[in-house]
């Protein structure tokens, strides 16, 4: 018997923005891209725009329309050509074991060469870094001549591009009339100017001091005594790592305001926070990519309805001595 094969949609799709914002016509596209037998455990799909319209049994330019929608939303990328990919479907289809990463490397190798092809390896590269050291040695060790490859082609890019940009004087701008070279001085650098000189470097360095700050104001300094997570005393080069891995993932981490409102998701869970028991999540635990997932999808989110022989998960731990004398009253 043929085994079936699964993907994992969130229901919190229907909380997305962008999705929402879609036409019925591109919704339905989406969830058939998503649902396509050849789509790759990475989701990405070797497919053209006529094939899937044709597949799908609409009208080409109907199909084009709803997929500009898509397109334009950012839900999945397109080479123009060939090839599709959906940036967020390994946040929601993570690998189950070491081996399973290894399995990528068939379907990767299937896809057509293009810069998309590129960007996907880098966007799962990303992804990865963020799981265990078991997942993070499969990976490196499977795609370690696709990943070298990269890293060259980046390389030649940004020599070409220096290349191209390098200014050449001509004789009449590099000699005086009388065939002396004359060198201006250099204009004074503004503050402003100054301030815009900094290297890429310095400037995520300041962002991952931010993301500390903010969570420690939010998660530590906002909260009542006994309730606030364990304070972020150093960022170190794994911590780091983390914020840019989640940065590279999902946009909404590529600024405070997004970090901001994940952490404040973060301190409205009670367990979490340490109420249901002396169990707290602490700065590493609250960035690893498949805890992230369960927070934003609300699964440490107080639960409503439960019976008696639950709630004593949402008494707080100051409360929990009066709470257990009541309920052995009969209470």
């Amino acid at each position: 018997m043929t085994k079936r094969r699964y993907r994992k949609i969130s229901v919190c799709i229907w909380n997305d923005a962008k999705f929402m914002a879609l036409s019925n016509d591109a919704k339905l596209i989406v969830f058939f891209m998503l649902t396509h037998p050849d789509l790759t455990q990475l989701g990405a799909l070797r497919a053209n725009v006529p094939g899937l319209a044709c597949e799908l049994g609409m009208e080409l330019e109907a199909f084009t329309k709803g997929f500009e929608e898509v397109l334009t939303q950012g839900i999945v990328k397109h080479d123009g050509k060939l090839l599709f990919w959906f940036p967020n479907f390994l946040r929601y289809n993570l690998p189950e074991s070491p081996n399973v990463v290894k399995s990528w490397h068939y379907g990767y190798m299937e896809l057509p060469e293009s810069e998309l092809r590129t960007d996907i390896l880098v966007g799962v590269k990303s992804l990865v870094d963020g799981l265990s050291q078991g997942f993070r040695e499969a990976f490196l060790k499977t795609f370690a001549e696709e990943l070298t490859q990269a890293s060259l082609n980046q390389r030649t890019e940004s020599r070409e591009q220096r290349e191209d940009n390098t200014y050449v004087k001509s004789p009449d701008e590099s000699e005086s009339d009388s065939g002396v070279h004359i060198e201006s001085e250099p204009e004074p650098i503004s503050e402003s100017e100054a301030v815009k000189g900094k290297t890429k470097a310095q400037e995520e360095a300041e962002f991952f001091d931010d993301v500390a700050a903010m969570y420690n104001r939010v998660l530590v300094d906002e909260q009542p005594e006994g309730r606030a997570l364990p304070k972020l005393i150093k960022l170190d080069g794994k911590r780091k790592g983390m914020i840019r891995a989640r940065m590279k993932a999902d946009s909404q981490f590529r600024t405070l305001e997004g970090w901001e409102k994940y952490f404040r998701l973060v301190a409205s869970c009670p367990y979490l926070m340490g109420e249901v028991n002396e169990w707290t999540a602490q700065f590493n635990w609250l960035l690893n990519v498949g805890n992230m997932l369960k927070v934003q999808e609300g699964n440490y989110l107080p639960k409503q309805g439960k019976g008696n022989a639950k709630k004593a998960g949402s008494v707080s731990r100051n409360n929990q001595d009066v709470y257990k004398a009541l309920m052995s009253k009969g209470a």
